[in-house]
């Protein structure tokens, strides 16, 4: 797996981290999310239980899993060579997941419960 799509497959869990719960626990099972959400906190790898969640979440109905979602991390009209974008990114580098500056109070990372750090898109 490659390391973008890892980032982008834990930054789409970290935004539907409700959801994906909600979906799981409603299947019977929601041990593959519980793993996943381990070993980020533990600093482990997570390619593995990634693809467990993913598959998880198929054998729940869920036709897109972790990585089918179209989506696009960049918001409309950043483009990459745009003046950088102050955001709040995550903590560890670990995922691809970003959130705007809305108060003066970081958000906190749904998987660790840290403060997302500052950064420039």
């Amino acid at each position: 797996m490659t390391e973008q799509r890892e980032r982008n497959g834990l930054a789409y869990v970290c935004a539907h981290l409700d959801d994906l719960r909600r979906r799981l626990e409603g299947a019977g099972d929601a041990t593959a999310l519980r793993d996943l959400l381990a070993a980020v906190r533990d600093g482990q790898e997570v390619a593995g239980p990634l693809r467990a969640l993913h598959d998880a979440l198929l054998g729940a109905g869920d036709a897109r899993g972790v990585y089918g979602a179209t989506r696009s991390l960049r918001p409309a009209g950043i483009d990459g060579t745009a003046t950088a974008e102050t955001v709040y990114l995550c903590p560890a580098d670990r995922c691809s997941r970003y959130a705007w500056p809305e108060s003066s109070a970081a958000p906190r990372c749904e998987a660790t419960g840290q403060g997302l750090r500052r950064g420039r898109l």
